[in-house]
């Protein structure tokens, strides 16, 4: 077999790999995987018992403990820093006291903007850290929640603590 023979078979295996890929690349382009509507496992979240109001648990809560628990699963998805951009969800500094779906650069779901008239205060967030489907069925975050009131409380004060001005 002589060199132009080999580069001919080369060139033709190479544009198949090529016409392949640019195939596959076209096809889920044009044809995008849709999301399922729900998880295809369910994530058990067993009930805390409750250690009274959550106005009570988030006075005595820990910003640290709550800075922790939102870098591990919160920062993955949201900036936290005044001026930061919304990631997969909006930026969460200063939110406590905003009202419920209405963070300026961000679109939010139809079943959070039915809460619009609500404000983010520590009885909303713990309802919505405990499960956001839960709170506003519908809603495009897929975040299971955070089954400790405990923990829902630290998450609250450390974003009571993201706010230039500290909210009543």
């Amino acid at each position: 077999m002589d060199s132009a023979r080999l580069n001919r078979l080369g060139a033709a295996c190479l544009l198949a790999v090529l016409a392949v890929g640019a195939s596959w690349g076209i096809a889920h382009t044009a044809v995008p995987e849709p999301l399922p509507a729900r998880s295809g496992v369910a994530i058990p979240r067993p009930e805390v018992p409750a250690g009274g109001s959550i106005d009570e648990l988030v006075a005595g809560a820990s910003v640290e403990k709550g800075r922790a628990i939102a870098d591990r699963q919160c920062a993955m998805c949201h900036s936290m820093g005044p001026g930061g951009p919304a990631i997969i969800g909006p930026n969460l500094y200063g939110v406590v006291g905003t009202h419920v779906g209405d963070i300026p650069g961000y679109e939010f779901s139809d079943a959070l903007k039915a809460h619009k008239d609500e404000t983010w205060t520590n009885a909303t967030l713990s309802r919505w850290l405990g499960g956001p489907a839960d709170y506003a069925p519908g809603t495009k975050m897929s975040f299971p929640g955070i089954a400790s009131e405990t923990d829902r409380a630290d998450v609250i004060a450390y974003l009571r603590s993201l706010h230039p001005e500290k909210p009543e």
